[in-house]
C-alpha cells in the first residue's frame, strides 16, 4: 500500500494543481482522514445534499475549493478512500452576487475601484446564507475511490475501484492504487472541463506531466488483482 509520506506528498501536490487552476481555497482544519462518524454513516445514503452538508458541518474534508466543493482523503488500516463532492447548490462568486443586490444600471455606472470596494465590503454571513439558499444543482458530481481488501472478489467487488455517482453498485475496477493527485486530476477534468481544456491546450509537455503522475500509482499485486478482471471494462 501507499505509505503515509507518499500519501501526504500527493495531497500537497493536489493542492498545487488545484491552485494552478484557481480552484483551491483552503485546507481542512482537522487531521487528514479524521472524519466524523456522522459522515461515514451518511455516506451510504443516496442524497448528495445530505452527504455534502454533513461533511461541511463536521469539517470532514481535506481540501475546500472556491466554489465550496470538497475533497476527502483517508489512508488508514491498509485502506484508501478518496471522495470529491461537488457543491450541490448553484454557486455564485462574490462578483456575481452583486447582481442580486444592485441593478445592472447601478453596476455599469461604477468603476473598477468602486466594484472592488463593494466586493471587499460584502458581509460574509449574508453571502454564506445566500449560497445556502440557492437551488440544487442537478448536475453535481460525486466521485469516490476505494481500495480495500474487505469484500474483495474478482468480477464482483474489485480491490481497487472507482464510484461515479451515488449508486453503490457502480464500481469501475482499477488495476492500480491511485494517488490523491491522480484522483484530483480526474475530478478537475470531469468537473471543470473549460478550465481543463484551456490548461491542456496550453501545455506542450502535458503527456510527460500525466505520465509522471501515473508513474506514482502502484501496481496491484496478485492478492489484489486477478487477470480475469481484465476481461471487464477497467482502468489501468
Amino acid at each position: 500500500m501507499m505509505n503515509d509520506a507518499q500519501f501526504k506528498i500527493s495531497i500537497s501536490k493536489s493542492i498545487e494543481l488545484l491552485t494552478t487552476f484557481s480552484l483551491f481555497k483552503s485546507r481542512g482544519k482537522k487531521g487528514i482522514g479524521n472524519h466524523s462518524l456522522n459522515s461515514k454513516k451518511i455516506g451510504k445514503t443516496n442524497s448528495i445534499n445530505q452527504i455534502y452538508s454533513t461533511a461541511i458541518e463536521n469539517l470532514d474534508y481535506e481540501i475546500l475549493l472556491h466554489d465550496q466543493s470538497i475533497f476527502q482523503f483517508s489512508n488508514a488500516n491498509g485502506e484508501l478512500r478518496y471522495a470529491y463532492i461537488q457543491n450541490p447548490h448553484s454557486f455564485y462568486t462574490k462578483e456575481e452576487y452583486l447582481n442580486f443586490i444592485f441593478t445592472p444600471d447601478d453596476l455599469l455606472a461604477m468603476d473598477t475601484d468602486e466594484l472592488n470596494l463593494l466586493i471587499e465590503d460584502i458581509d460574509e454571513n449574508q453571502y454564506e446564507q445566500f449560497l445556502n439558499e440557492q437551488e440544487l444543482n442537478s448536475q453535481s458530481n460525486y466521485f469516490r475511490y476505494d481500495a480495500s481488501s474487505i469484500g474483495y472478489s474478482p468480477l464482483i467487488h474489485s480491490f481497487s475501484h472507482l464510484h461515479i455517482g451515488l449508486n453503490q453498485n457502480v464500481r469501475i475496477p482499477v488495476s492500480l492504487l491511485l494517488t490523491p493527485l491522480k484522483f484530483t486530476k480526474f475530478c478537475i477534468k470531469n468537473t471543470y472541463f473549460d478550465k481543463w481544456k484551456k490548461y491542456a491546450l496550453g501545455r506542450v509537455d502535458l503527456d510527460k506531466e500525466l505520465s509522471e503522475i501515473k508513474k506514482h500509482c502502484i501496481k496491484l499485486n496478485g492478492t489484489q488483482w486477478n487477470a480475469i478482471e481484465e476481461n471487464e471494462l477497467y482502468l489501468r
